[in-house]
């Protein structure tokens, strides 16, 4: 074995609220923090041994067998009409493809604005819009805004015009 692979390191590595150090011998800490990133939906690319820099880059695909759209790409599939439908498109992208437990309002404006579209004036309403047809519901607070999740009956209008 190479001296290199018996030298001790250290790495930490804080994706949102998950982090993880681990210390040891370094191939065994980049499997482990390559085990941490697959579970945070990020890909490791360790740049060898002795290097200081590795690279962390988005995972280019989701768990399961399905590759994930930017949201460009998955709005221009659904290609939602209204408000209240781009409304319900960013928060099941946010949901499935972000991995969020749920999202608040400013959330959903950004991740439309990041689609290139413009957001809704008043995206509380087109949630509440997407509430009252059972397709939202709110669930809690999140950094002190309301926050939501789609319902089943939301995903399930989403993955029906997917498979269109």
């Amino acid at each position: 074995m190479s001296k290199e692979k018996t030298m001790n390191v250290t790495m930490r590595v804080r994706i949102g609220e998950s982090e993880i150090e681990v210390t040891g011998l370094s191939n065994y800490v980049e499997k482990k923090v390559a085990e941490f990133l697959e579970k945070q939906n990020q890909v490791f690319v360790p740049s060898g041994v002795g290097s200081s820099k590795s690279t962390t880059l988005p995972a280019t695909h989701m768990p399961a067998s399905s590759k994930v759209m930017s949201i460009a790409q998955f709005f221009k599939k659904i290609s939602p009409k209204s408000d209240v439908d781009r409304v319900l498109v960013a928060g099941y992208f946010l949901e499935k493809s972000k991995s969020q437990d749920n999202f608040t309002a400013s959330e959903v404006s950004e991740t439309i604005r990041s689609a290139k579209i413009p957001p809704p004036k008043n995206p509380n309403h087109s949630i509440n819009q997407n509430i009252r047809k059972g397709h939202m519901m709110p669930s809690g607070d999140k950094e002190g805004k309301m926050a939501f999740v789609l319902t089943s009956d939301g995903e399930e209008v989403i993955t029906e015009l997917l498979k269109a």
